[in-house]
């Protein structure tokens, strides 16, 4: 099935006729068939931009999931996804939702630190299990009771990444101008190790608040002492403003943004003029877009070749490797299933990047290294994704254009 969201009123009303008819024979058995698995998605403000393809990602693979017979002897997924708005508040709204309403036994997508973050002990106390596309260092530490997992690079693994980009681009003195939020304070303090390993040096770290009215005072004092480079830590409506003002102030430093900022699946181009954004350099987790599984998930979305889809193969593979481990642990109780992610995903096993297949091998009894779209899916002990690279892009002329892929 791949119907989505559904209303508090919708279920309650179902809920009303079945006691009136008595729900009985095929439709009762339809409905005890499925097995209700959820996501919270971006649909509206600052990441609204994410949602639509990582819905569809999710969706079409429920769809072959279910075409194909379903999971554990005939069972199809309902997927129920919700929107969060860009907002934590909403998030852990829509996060209840799913457990009390919907039943599910995941709550999935999740592109946003401060919204997992936020929905995180609903789901622990729930005993259900969270998979997030975010960063934010914080969501896989404490007591997880092993229920979260991460398809996603965490933020210090962002910050490396960023001090190679900087090498490469022969900037050695440069300052960070920060957001505060979980996601990107995480990374400072590993970039500013990278940087000082390559020879580099951070002479200064700005930090500014969400929301600002105008960021005048922090651009100023981040750019006015001519560093070679500014690492902006940036999301997309405050890098909008950010980018603009730099523009306006005359500023020369490089800049070099988060792909979350100066991306966002192309709504900063669409945001600003090419005169703006001419020059900027941005990196982000990216897919391995030359892998064969890869290429199969870009056809898929119907989309041409080549194409970067930076976060749908995340919730892509979040589907597949639900449906696998619930086959592998032959029930869809999360407490149980979860413990058989890292059977399906990593190796020693046969690699496998296609979800029928690799469900055929599982209910065979076979040991299986399940390849993702988004990303090898290899966990650690803790639920972080392992072997994830960043796509290093810059700006020309009012397109991006990619540079190098750093590991």
């Amino acid at each position: 099935m791949m119907d989505s969201t559904i209303s508090r009123r919708h279920v309650l009303a179902g809920l009303g006729a079945a006691s009136l008819t008595g729900l009985t024979g095929a439709s009762a058995l339809a409905q005890a068939a499925e097995i209700p698995i959820g996501m919270v998605l971006p649909f509206s403000g600052a990441t609204g931009p994410y949602g639509p393809d990582m819905k569809k990602a999710a969706d079409l693979v429920v769809k072959i999931i279910n075409d194909a017979g379903g999971i554990l002897g005939g069972r199809k997924l309902h997927l129920y996804v919700e929107d969060s708005e860009t907002n934590p508040t909403v998030g852990v709204t829509a996060t209840r939702k799913l457990l009390d309403v919907n039943k599910v036994e995941l709550v999935g997508g999740f592109w946003g630190s401060p919204i997992a973050l936020a929905a995180k002990p609903l789901i622990l106390a729930a005993n259900k299990v969270e998979m997030v596309s975010a960063s934010a260092n914080g969501i896989t530490d404490g007591d997880t009771k092993g229920l979260i997992y991460r398809f996603q690079a965490k933020s210090s693994q962002w910050g490396p990444a960023g001090a190679k980009v900087m090498t490469s681009l022969k900037l050695k003195k440069v300052t960070i101008l920060a957001q505060q939020n979980p996601f990107v304070i995480s990374m400072i303090e590993p970039f500013k190790a990278e940087m000082a390993k390559l020879g580099g040096q951070v002479i200064d770290v700005v930090q500014y608040n969400p929301d600002q009215a105008s960021y005048r005072a922090e651009v100023e004092k981040a750019f006015g002492p001519e560093p070679d480079g500014v690492f902006c830590l940036s999301l997309l409506t405050d890098f909008v403003a950010i980018s603009k003002e730099v523009y306006r102030g005359g500023f020369k430093s490089k800049i070099l943004g988060l792909g979350t900022g100066a991306d966002a699946d192309g709504a900063y181009l669409r945001s600003v003029t090419p005169e703006v954004a001419e020059g900027i350099h941005h990196l982000q987790p990216a897919p391995p877009m030359d892998s064969a599984a890869y290429k199969k998930f870009v056809k898929l979305m119907g989309a041409p070749e080549g194409t970067a889809f930076l976060f749908a193969g995340n919730t892509h593979d979040q589907v597949c490797v639900t449906a696998l481990a619930m086959e592998h642990a032959k029930t869809q109780e999360a407490a149980v299933w979860v413990k058989s992610i890292r059977e399906v995903c990593n190796p020693p096993g046969e690699e496998v990047d296609d979800i029928l297949k690799a469900l055929e091998m599982v209910r065979a009894g076979k040991k299986i290294n399940f390849v993702g779209a988004g990303a090898t899916v290899d966990f650690d002990e803790r639920g972080d994704q392992l072997n994830r690279s960043f796509l290093h892009q810059v700006i020309e002329k009012g397109k991006n254009k990619i540079v190098e892929v750093v590991t």
